[in-house]
């Protein structure tokens, strides 16, 4: 069941109630959020160069400032690791992502399709960091974030918003805001003209009881199920819509006339599947049961992490990556939009990966899934480290877990005394980085090398000088530059490896300052940036203080 396809039959027949949001508690679906402001950005952020952190975290402030204009209180709910059983399902979205992120690197930005989008690496790193600088009250779930926000909503006697389509089936006291139709970016008088989506409104309209609407899901099809009905239902609905909406249509009826009478909530569903399955000759199926069982009784998640790890989560101080690598040995590397002739751009930080592994698994194998060539393919690493265990890894003295990090990315961090504390990673990073990258050498990646120092050199909201007015110049013209794969695809690699980077320096609890990654990155700038010409052009407005930085970066990098 697309999520389109139930939204577009909520909204057809007007099955909301048109709202203005002010003075209220609102609970956030964190993932959808910024996933959200991501795409639905105006004008459009870039998602072919790395992504555009800086440009997100104006839309991420924009619209938070919206909120505490209106008086309204958010919660913000992050999802956490997914369990076993949902792997074939994580694996077939990857895939289906990658083909995505390809289409994102072959086509220009306005011509790409509708709804073709993909998330650059960096977005909720930086989505968290917002959240703590701007001191919003959030939760990053061990588990999925769906039956936590929903305990949160009817605890807190507030609406959810959020996009994903399992809320228009939970049971929510005070009802469900579709983000499409949460117009904050059209606030008047302090409110925020809304649809608010309630289950007993739409089960009213189709005089369903509310008990069968986990039934509806499990069949209609989510994450962990869909009934092959080979048009069954479709053909026995009336509604003039298409076909999906028939289909829907079709399963809402049935399920209305399963004669439930004397029977209590749990014997109703069990009913009503059964006579769903048996309806279009199929069997009762545990597969059904399961999904159905995730909206009356979530299954709660039994984690081997350390109390000390699962803290550090759920603060938002450690990556949920850590979930899967503990709990399954397994890590899904996001598709990236890169250069597809190459190996995939995960390769560069694959060294940094296999420390990040030993420290979770105490030097066990791990499974990763990534791209080999146009495939996702999963393949064994072995991990490296066994000199630090995890329950004890945070009571380790600071000067062993710098060395692990200095392994890692074959850096010496005291060579980093004139360099500020805020880019002393990302220096790091770039020092990995770009010896990687001198195995192969190729003439662009010093061109983006002296991009990046000169990114790290940049604030655009700091005191305007001719360094930064030509900078901010070369960003505006940016969106007209041709994209190159080989300059996209070794920032690419700089990405994971910036990313790997900061979730392995959390993990060891930060031997080296955390650095406001929102600021250093800016992708449609730093493709500008990456020409022989435009480097020497900018080189020469540095002054003072900056012009010492930038050389001071430059000596450590070479």
């Amino acid at each position: 069941m697309e999520v389109s396809t139930l939204k577009k039959m909520i909204d057809d027949l007007c099955l909301y109630e048109e709202v203005n949001i002010e003075k209220t508690g609102l609970i956030i679906d964190g993932a959808a959020l910024y996933y959200s402001l991501y795409y639905t950005s105006d004008p459009k952020l870039d998602q072919r160069c790395g992504g555009d952190y800086p440009g997100f975290k104006d839309e991420v402030c924009n619209f938070f400032k919206t909120l505490q204009d209106c008086e309204v209180t958010p919660y913000v709910f992050l999802d956490g690791g997914s369990g076993p059983e949902k792997r074939e399902h994580l694996v077939s979205r990857l895939k289906h992502k990658l083909e995505k992120a390809k289409t994102v690197a072959e086509t220009e930005p306005d011509a790409a399709p509708q709804g073709c989008n993909v998330l650059p690496p960096l977005v909720k790193d930086v989505f968290i960091e917002i959240l703590k600088e701007k001191d919003i009250m959030f939760e990053q779930c061990l588990g999925e974030a769906d039956p936590v926000i929903v305990s949160a909503a009817n605890q807190k006697q507030c609406a959810v918003l959020s996009i994903d389509k399992d809320f228009y089936i939970f049971d929510l006291c005070k009802g469900f805001l579709h983000l499409d139709n949460f117009e904050w970016k059209s606030k008047e008088d302090e409110k925020i003209p809304a649809k608010l989506y309630t289950r007993s409104k739409f089960c009213e309209h189709f005089k369903l009881d509310p008990a069968l609407m986990p039934v509806f899901a499990s069949i209609a099809g989510n994450d962990y199920s869909r009934l092959k009905d080979n048009g069954t239902f479709a053909n026995e609905s009336s509604s003039p819509g298409e076909y999906s909406i028939k289909r829907l249509d079709g399963i809402l009826r049935f399920l209305s006339k399963v004669n439930l009478h004397g029977l209590n909530d749990s014997q109703k569903r069990e009913r009503a599947l059964s006579q769903a399955l048996n309806h279009v000759g199929k069997k009762e199926n545990q597969t059904f049961k399961l999904a159905i069982q995730k909206y009356v009784q979530p299954e709660k998640k039994c984690l081997e992490l350390p109390t000390w790890v699962s803290k550090k989560v759920e603060r938002g101080e450690i990556t949920t990556f850590v979930i899967s690598v503990v709990d399954q040995k397994t890590m899904m590397l996001p598709a990236l939009v890169e250069d597809f002739s190459q190996r995939s751009s995960y390769t560069a930080a694959y060294p940094i990966r296999q420390y990040f592994y030993g420290l979770l698994t105490g030097g066990q194998m791990c499974t990763e899934y990534d791209r080999d060539r146009e495939e996702i393919k999963d393949k064994r690493v072995p991990s490296i480290g066994k000199q630090l265990q995890l329950e004890h890894l945070h009571k380790a003295p600071e000067g062993l877990r710098r060395r692990v990090f200095e392994e890692a990315l074959q850096v010496q961090t005291l060579d980093l005394g004139n360099i500020p504390d805020q880019l002393k990673l990302p220096v790091c990073v770039t020092v990995f980085w770009f010896k990687r990258l001198q195995h192969h050498p190729k003439p662009e990646t010093v061109h983006c090398l002296h991009a990046l120092l000169l990114g790290f050199v940049f604030d655009q909201h700091g005191p305007e000088d001719e360094f930064e007015r030509k900078m901010k110049a070369l960003k505006d013209a940016a969106i007209r530059r041709k994209w190159q794969p080989r300059v996209a695809h070794a920032f690419s690699q700089w990405l994971c490896c910036m990313r790997q980077s900061l979730h392995l320096n959390q993990l060891l609890c930060s031997p080296l300052p955390e650095p406001q990654c929102a600021r250093l990155y800016c992708g449609p700038l730093l493709h500008r940036l990456a020409d022989e010409d435009t480097i020497e052009e900018v080189q020469k407005t540095l002054r003072g203080e900056k012009k010492e930085l930038y050389e001071n970066l430059k000596t450590v990098c070479h």
